[in-house]
């Protein structure tokens, strides 16, 4: 609904009910206004928790094979022979 429709319609209703989207509208913004204020004293912490630290991860994380090192040095060969034509 474009806001020129939802002024039509707001227009359109009798003055109690505009009253009570007023309300209602204030009642939104207060509510918005609320989500987004975060406590001085309160640092927020990650929806999910991971039991295992970060370094853990990348010390015992996947490695290449010897063929996949292989073809990566074939790769770059290649590529550095093109480079230098």
């Amino acid at each position: 609904m474009t806001d020129l429709q939802l002024f039509s319609e707001i227009s359109a209703l009798p003055s109690n009910m505009k009253k009570e989207v007023s309300d209602f509208v204030a009642k939104l913004k207060e509510k918005a206004k609320n989500r987004n204020v975060i406590p001085d004293n309160k640092v927020e912490e990650p929806a999910i928790k991971y039991g295992t630290k970060f370094s853990d991860l990348l010390l015992n994380g996947p490695v290449f094979s010897e063929t996949q090192i292989q073809k990566i040095d074939e790769a770059r060969k290649s590529i550095n022979e093109w480079r230098t034509k």
